[in-house]
């Protein structure tokens, strides 16, 4: 805690489905281990609807489990709502992101963005190499605390990304990546993640099973 840079490696493992033609479901889950071992692990489901081409609302509930200094674990609850917006030309995409997220128990006394109520803005970029099955992504995400207090109501922290998919066969992919968060209107700290992740797509038909999976990280 008297460190204001810390390191962590991320690993996702995920599937999805599509239900029907307009609306998809996911399961995923994610482990986050710091210098002390295994300090964070939560599955999550979501539900996507495809509105049209370019937008596309999702929720997601998580069941947040949560290492504390004494090595015990506290278990929280949270709802993502999700707008997806997405601009697409050829084979570069832009897309905006933007979440509320509702914590149904604090995990400690003092705010977290990670875990507690906060608005969450993330444009993105991805470009897809023609000839080769690599996205290279770069995006940032910007959290703002929405809370009556003295720290609240102001952006608290700017998490940043770059990384890559990799397409693999039936529907699969990997991706592979480093985020940086950099906390700001408080205290200088900063944190380095590297992150891992894979997912695989239950195709219904032949048809489907040629479209990529998408990306953890857009969920």
């Amino acid at each position: 805690m008297a460190q204001f840079f810390e390191q962590q490696v991320w690993v996702e493992t995920g599937v999805k489905y599509n239900l029907t033609k307009k609306l998809g479901a996911s399961l995923d889950l994610t482990q986050r281990y710091g210098y002390d071992g295994l300090g964070t692990l939560f599955p999550q489901v979501s539900f996507r609807y495809k509105v049209s081409s370019w937008f596309r609302p999702s929720i997601d509930y998580r069941v947040v489990r949560s290492k504390a200094l004494d090595g015990s674990y506290s278990t929280s609850q949270r709802i993502n709502g999700n707008l997806q917006f997405t601009y697409a030309k050829k084979r570069l995409e832009a897309g905006l992101r933007v979440r509320y997220q509702y914590s149904f128990e604090r995990i400690s006394a003092a705010y977290d963005s990670e875990f507690d109520q906060a608005w969450r803005i993330k444009p993105s970029v991805q470009y897809n190499i023609k000839g080769l099955p690599i996205t290279p992504e770069l995006s940032t995400e910007f959290f703002y605390n929405p809370e009556n207090s003295a720290k609240g109501n102001q952006f608290n922290r700017i998490r940043y990304y770059g990384g890559a998919d990799i397409e693999l066969k039936h529907n699969q992919r990997i991706g592979v990546g480093v985020y940086l968060d950099q906390w700001i209107n408080g205290l200088p700290r900063k944190r380095l993640m590297y992150s891992l992740s894979y997912s695989i797509g239950i195709a219904t038909s032949k048809k489907t099973d040629k479209k990529p999976s998408k990306n953890l990280r857009d969920l």
